[in-house]
């Protein structure tokens, strides 16, 4: 799965020539930009501060949804690692 750079996306960005940076938001989200390089691109493409790029893409409802997402996907990595956790130990204890 390839990732995509900055400057590919900035190129991307100021080539389609996108009206307003939350137009932008969904062609970097569907890119597989990260909420970081999101915010580094829509700030260099929009010519915004750091904080204003920052706004623009948490009040975006894209990445609300994928942070959403990688959310639950978080916890259910932490019960499944904890679970591992919890047997090792019980392993651990039986072998001593």
């Amino acid at each position: 799965m390839n990732t995509p750079t900055y400057e590919y996306l900035l190129a991307d960005i100021k080539r389609m020539a996108f009206a307003t940076p939350e137009e932008a938001q969904h062609y970097l989200c569907q890119s597989r930009a990260s909420v970081i390089l999101a915010i580094r691109v829509t700030r260099a493409a929009f010519g915004l501060s750091l904080g204003q790029a920052k706004k623009v893409v948490d009040r975006h409802p894209v990445w609300h949804q994928k942070a959403v997402l990688g959310g639950r996907i978080q916890n259910v990595a932490m019960k499944v690692a904890l679970r591992y956790g919890e047997q090792c130990e019980q392993r651990d204890l039986l072998q001593r």
